[in-house]
């Protein structure tokens, strides 16, 4: 409730700032602007990281990781049907936004606050689609035709829950995927190229070094020699060095 409290507060300071404003001496003022930029205009913020707590607990992720681990991504046919995982993960987001429902009808929850934890809890599940993706030891392209029809049924369902827009991380999901397509020049350019100028796709610094490397392994692993694997797995190895001066 403190959190709750603090915003309300610094509404009413801003409603008042222009009456604090005409009463405050002139050699005064720099401190009462300096309080409302510094203090006042951030006091909202604080409600990301503390909600970050209570989406992080809301959906079961754990569960969705082992959902994907089961499925079988180096199939030889291009599936019409999406996969289990994604089921049961718009299940957690219904369940979630009928919870949310349920504590309103008690305690008015404001509109910032909502968006606030359906954007954390969307974020959490795109950044563990990925991950799910990135535990995979083998692919086909039709696994990975397949990812995507899976994202895309994610995807359409999601947007009939919320008004969020536009959906958060939706390119980290959708750029990991189409990364898997990418030859191996182009794949050397995504790892390095920090302004992600890759032929329209973002660069790969978003990605942890786990996630990149399952790009090399699995995607180029049957298509390129053994050297050629080592020097971009030592490309994103560069990737976590710190820079040598001079």
């Amino acid at each position: 409730m403190g959190r709750i409290r603090l915003v309300f507060l610094a509404e009413q300071f801003e409603s008042l700032q222009f009456q604090l404003d005409t009463m405050m001496p002139a050699a005064k003022k720099p401190f009462l602007q300096q309080f409302y930029s510094q203090t006042v205009s951030t006091a909202s913020e604080l409600r990301k990281p503390i909600y970050w707590i209570v989406a992080a607990k809301a959906i079961d992720y754990e569960q969705m990781l082992l959902l994907m681990a089961g499925v079988k991504w180096d199939i030889r046919e291009i599936m019409s049907q999406h996969n289990v995982y994604v089921d049961v993960l718009l299940k957690e987001f219904e369940q979630f936004n009928k919870r949310l429902e349920d504590v309103s009808r008690h305690v008015r929850i404001p509109l910032p606050v909502s968006n606030v934890l359906w954007e954390h809890c969307i974020r959490l599940a795109n950044r563990t689609l990925v991950e799910g993706y990135a535990n995979v030891k083998k692919c086909s392209n039709e696994g990975r035709a397949l990812m995507q029809l899976d994202f895309q049924q994610f995807l359409m369902k999601l947007e009939k829950l919320t008004d969020l827009r536009p959906i958060p991380d939706k390119e980290f999901v959708e750029t990991y995927i189409k990364a898997y397509y990418l030859t191996e020049n182009d794949m050397e350019q995504f790892i390095k190229n920090p302004q992600g100028e890759t032929g329209g796709m973002e660069d790969g610094s978003e990605y942890s070094m786990k996630q990149l490397a399952n790009l090399v392994n699995v995607c180029l692993g049957s298509h390129i020699n053994k050297k050629a694997r080592q020097k971009l797995l030592a490309a994103i190895d560069d990737i976590d060095r710190p820079q040598e001066i001079g």
